[in-house]
């Protein structure tokens, strides 16, 4: 690996008074909140998810993922089973409805970050929040 001034040295340096232009995209990532990582988890268990599944779906580690199960399970969104020696966790209908509602949010709020996919009715898309 090369060490940082040996990385510099492979770079033209700019001529005196000239700025070099920054090429700059502007960013579209933005932080998730709790409303859209609560969608994340509960489309996650519209099938039974264990919680390291809902972890690599919903992109989120293992604290985060803990008291969201918790919250969701105390309001109801969620449900947990309980299987042989595991827990898994299911979207209960009213689960389901908070998600349909939040897309249709999306929809109004801003149409153009809805992925495609989800805005047609193929049962085969991935990653939609649509029950």
């Amino acid at each position: 690996m090369q060490s940082f001034q040996h990385a510099r040295q492979g770079r033209p340096e700019p001529e005196l008074g000239v700025t070099p232009a920054l090429s700059v995209k502007p960013s579209h990532a933005k932080n998730r909140g709790r409303i859209d990582v609560m969608a994340d988890v509960l489309n996650c268990c519209r099938s039974p998810a264990s919680k390291s599944h809902i972890m690599l779906f919903a992109n989120v580690n293992s604290i985060v993922a803990t008291r969201m199960i918790e919250k969701l399970t105390e309001t109801a969104l969620l449900d947990s089973v309980h299987e042989e020696e595991n827990v898994v966790y299911l979207a209960t209908p009213k689960g389901a409805s908070f998600v349909a509602k939040y897309v249709e949010l999306q929809h109004y709020i801003s149409p153009e970050l809805v992925p495609e996919e989800s805005k047609t009715n193929n049962p085969n898309r991935l990653n939609s929040l649509n029950f």
